[in-house]
Order: structure tokens, then C-alpha cells, then sequence
């Protein structure tokens, strides 16, 4: 457990780029099955992922969404499922640049919603993303979460 206090956390630069607050995004294929998907999540910090078609970003799911979702029918509906099934509008997701602003991130989630809104790759980079935890785990001194 941390013993740090507000007084004496690192200020974060609102007006800075956001990637310093960015982690390594939980990628999902929309064609995987259900249940990992599931179990995906499940190892994921915030229990979010960014669903992607031919490695671009088209929604963000969360445990809980993925839950309220889930399909009835039994284990063999359930295993043919797959994360394109349960989607509502698999149809892109909004996505921030790097150098886009941690004051801009953090307008962009209330704007949108999500739990999260993926973070375009830098070329040395794969996608990452910027949730509301992160931002306020940062915003409060917290640091960098895993």
C-alpha cells in the first residue's frame, strides 16, 4: 500500500500529451469466442478492451458490458458466440493521437462515455489506451497504473 498523500504527489501536466498516462491496450478480434474474450478482461487492470477489425479499433467492451450481453442458450450458443455477435455498433470507436492533450483525453471520455478511448500507435508502438481510472489514478498522484 502506497503511503503517499495528495501534498506530496507529482503534479501531471494537464496541457501535456496524454501517451505518458497511456498503457498497453488490451487487443481483442472481434471474432474471438465469448469466453475468452472473458477471460481477457479478466486480466486486464480496468476489465477493458479494445475490440479490433484487421488491427484497427472498433469499440471498447468491458467485463461488465460483455456480462449484460452475454448470450442465453446454453454452453453450446455460448461457445459459438463471438465478440461481433454481442456488439451493438462494431463500427469504430473514437481514438486520440499521442500528442493529444491529458485535458483533451479527459474531455474526449465524458464526451464519449467509454471507459476508455484508444491511444494511435506511435511507429515504435503498438495501440494503447487511456481510461477514466488512469486518468484520475494520475490526476490524483497515483502515478502510472500497470
Amino acid at each position: 500500500m502506497s503511503t503517499s498523500t495528495l501534498d506530496d504527489a507529482v503534479p501531471v501536466d494537464l496541457d501535456g500529451p496524454v501517451d505518458p498516462i497511456a498503457r498497453p491496450a488490451t487487443l481483442i478480434s472481434e471474432s474471438t469466442p465469448l469466453s475468452q474474450a472473458w477471460a481477457r478482461l479478466h486480466h486486464d487492470p480496468d476489465g477493458c478492451g479494445v475490440v479490433v477489425r484487421d488491427g484497427h479499433p472498433v469499440a471498447v467492451v468491458t467485463a461488465g458490458g460483455l456480462a449484460e450481453r452475454w448470450p442465453a442458450g446454453g454452453p453450446l450458443v455460448q461457445h459459438r458466440a463471438t465478440l461481433r455477435d454481442v456488439l451493438e455498433r462494431p463500427c469504430g470507436v473514437e481514438t486520440l493521437d499521442a500528442e493529444v492533450s491529458v485535458r483533451n483525453a479527459g474531455r474526449r471520455l465524458l464526451a464519449t462515455g467509454l471507459p476508455a478511448l484508444p491511444v494511435r500507435p506511435r511507429p515504435e508502438t503498438t495501440w494503447q489506451v487511456v481510461t477514466t481510472s488512469g486518468l484520475l489514478a494520475a490526476l490524483l498522484g497515483e502515478g502510472r497504473r500497470p
